[in-house]
């Protein structure tokens, strides 16, 4: 019970992790039938603006959300939208088949689909012939 007191209160997400500077965008991760899911909400943001990049155990998700063209002078009665750059780490739970790595930014919402690496593979066996001895 605690745990769950502590994962609310100070927003503690052992998967989770972000850089002092920048703001963090809503993110699930979840796992599925093929690997790891990352969903990041990112309404607003163009594709050019946006960098997905994994490495080693960890996917980084970074990129800057604008102002529209006028609205940075405008006068604001409530904000509640992130503007300029922001980033996500997370830290992955398992290794990951990195060429089959796909991003997908639709709706406002960016989805990363990380395929799990096989545990195991059958090898084939190879019997060696032997070389007749000289005399």
């Amino acid at each position: 019970m605690a745990e769950v007191f502590q994962s609310w209160v100070i927003g503690f997400r052992p998967l989770l992790r972000s850089q002092a500077g920048v703001w963090r965008p809503p993110t699930e991760v979840f796992e599925d039938e093929h690997g790891l899911v990352v969903r990041v909400e990112v309404a607003g943001v163009r594709d050019e603006d946006l960098q997905v990049v994994v490495d080693d155990a960890v996917l980084r998700i970074s990129g800057i959300r604008r102002p529209r063209d006028g609205e940075q002078r405008k006068t604001y009665h409530e904000m509640g939208i992130f503007y300029g750059p922001f980033m996500t780490e997370v830290l992955l739970p398992f290794a990951i088949e990195l060429d089959a790595v796909e991003a997908v930014y639709e709706q406002g919402l960016l989805q990363v689909s990380l395929p799990r690496v096989r545990a195991s593979r059958v090898v084939p066996l190879r019997t060696a012939e032997l070389a007749p001895e000289e005399e």
